[in-house]
């Protein structure tokens, strides 16, 4: 478990797929990064909230609303949203359960009816299924000592939680605490600037953010953090602890730490200031400029100018090419991948939204020249890579202007909204999905590389090897331009044509560098992708958001 001072990714257990284990990440670390891709929020720090509400009607009311107004599809029958809710909420108490009878949501516990209320005059009225769950909840915890006992902001969670899930897998409810989190991963706030990382219990500084206040201080990567304001932490969650040396800019923190070079444990008073997470980090690999990408903030396009140009002046004319890493991406904020795309991209589509609600229809273009443009660029990708990364990934492919070398990505491609809760908590809505420049959607079934790792052998083989497979390559790029709303089946099935992997193989470093030193190789491989868009048997279809009852 890592955090960069909120940036917090869970890691999944060995063994599990890839789809497993990035919505894991997605479910705690997109969440912190604006949801994997969201609406970006205005410049500058956040505010500060002064007035929280958490009413269960207020909140639930706001939600139902939310739903209503903006989710990306019509909900016809709100009836199973409202169910899910309640069943989350008996998780907390199992006397709880509902039914619907005679015209009536009739709530129970155990055998004893506790509340009765009318069915909604219309299945699809969002806002006043939000008033019916509001009802339901309250009387539940007022009959319920194990609900009473769990608390309002559990119960409300639960609800919450309940209702999004039965949406889609990319809706859901953060809780105030958690939406801290979220805000300060989008937005940045007063922090110190390091990287943590939880191990046996202990909270290890792995990375300290050059320029912060913590890199100042004299904190070094190694150091145990072992007190915060003279209190001791041992075996105190890492969450906690990070949250502890959050705090406001210009505000100070004692922290203490254990450094093992030393034997010793020191303490530092360190003034907070305003942090954005790092996600650009450049290396250089002799004439190749290697640059990670592990999210999207509001400091990504400055930092990857920044990366760009320090590459350009390092390896001189002599560079062979680009390695854009956004292997186990998760995303991060819309606006920030468009304008990161824009830096690599001349003028030209980005990327197409289209969703039911006005504003979320929307075309993305870059703008000007872009830079380092006759450098020749790869672009890493795998099944952790989701979401803003395959915004990227997909207009460099589709614009002829990267190679695409790893395994298939994790396939999310829909934006997310986030609506701000009376409680200080976030509603996270699906409203839109998005469309490559060549007009196909990614959405479940992901970004396909062309140059998929695990169908060759080795960088020497490589070009005999892409040569026997061009007609094979061309098909299944071709195939994967034209899908539209495919089923399950297919999509597991356009899958398994490259498999997505969690892991982050040397062999993918070691395709692109070949990929970038052959010229020829690297030209074959962008026309293998532009050709395949122009082959396609038919452009995709127009899709028209319909109504949907829930999945």
């Amino acid at each position: 478990m890592q955090d960069r001072m909120g940036f917090l990714t869970v890691r999944g257990r060995r063994g599990t797929s890839a789809k497993a284990t990035i919505w894991r990440t997605v479910s705690v670390l997109a969440a912190a990064m604006g949801v994997a891709s969201c609406l970006a929020a205005a410049d500058g720090p956040p505010p500060t909230s002064t007035l929280r509400d958490s009413s269960i009607d207020r909140v639930l009311v706001r939600g139902y609303s939310a739903i209503a107004d903006r989710y990306i599809t019509a909900i016809k029958d709100y009836g199973p949203l409202t169910a899910e809710a309640i069943k989350n909420v008996s998780a907390l108490d199992s006397q709880i359960r509902l039914e619907e009878r005679g015209g009536a949501l009739v709530l129970y516990q155990g055998d004893k009816i506790i509340a009765q209320r009318p069915i909604p005059a219309e299945r699809d009225d969002g806002p006043a299924w939000g008033e019916a769950t509001a009802g339901l909840v309250r009387a539940a915890m007022d009959a319920s000592q194990p609900l009473r006992a769990a608390g309002r902001d559990r119960v409300l969670r639960a609800a919450m939680d309940g209702t999004a899930r039965k949406l889609d897998r990319n809706s859901r409810y953060s809780d105030p605490v958690e939406s801290r989190d979220n805000r300060f991963n989008r937005e940045g706030d007063g922090g110190i600037g390091v990287t943590v990382e939880a191990e046996n219990d202990q909270t290890i500084v792995r990375m300290v953010q050059s320029g912060a206040p913590a890199d100042g201080a004299g904190i070094k990567p190694g150091d145990r953090i072992v007190s915060v304001e003279g209190n001791r932490v041992d075996g105190k969650p890492m969450r906690d602890i990070v949250r502890l040396l959050r705090g406001r800019v210009g505000t100070t923190v004692s922290m203490g730490v254990f450094r093992p070079s030393e034997s010793r444990e020191i303490v530092f008073s360190i003034r907070r200031a305003y942090i954005i997470p790092t996600t650009v980090t450049y290396e250089r690999r002799g004439d190749i400029a290697h640059i990670k990408l592990t999210g999207f903030n509001k400091g990504t396009p400055e930092a990857l100018k920044t990366a760009l140009e320090t590459a350009a002046v390092e390896i001189g004319s002599g560079m062979a090419g680009i390695i854009l890493d956004m292997r186990d991406n998760p995303g991060g904020l819309l606006d920030r991948s468009i304008t990161t795309a824009s830096l690599l991209l001349d003028s030209g589509t980005v990327l197409t939204t289209e969703g039911r609600h006005p504003d979320s229809r929307m075309t993305f273009r870059s703008s000007g020249t872009a830079l380092l443009a006759r450098v020749p660029m790869v672009a890493l990708m795998n099944g952790r890579s989701a979401s803003a990364a395959e915004i990227v990934a997909a207009a460099l492919q589709d614009r002829g202007r990267a190679v695409v070398v790893g395994s298939t990505s994790y396939g999310k491609g829909t934006v997310q909204t986030v609506v701000p809760m009376p409680n200080d908590g976030e509603l996270t809505l699906t409203w839109s999905r998005m469309l490559a420049p060549s007009g196909y959607a990614w959405a479940e079934i992901g970004v396909l590389p062309t140059v998929c790792t695990a169908k060759f052998s080795d960088s020497g083989t490589l070009p005999g090897e892409l040569e026997q497979r061009a007609q094979e390559v061309r098909r299944t790029m071709a195939e994967w331009h034209t899908v539209r709303d495919p089923t399950p089946e297919r999509v597991s099935a356009l899958r398994a044509l490259c498999p997505p992997s969690d892991q982050s193989p040397a062999k993918d470093i070691e395709l692109a560098e070949r990929v970038l030193h052959d010229h020829t190789l690297y030209a074959r491989a962008i026309g293998y992708a532009t050709s395949a868009i122009a082959e396609r048997p038919d452009p995709p279809r127009p899709w028209p958001p319909q109504s949907t009852g829930t999945r």
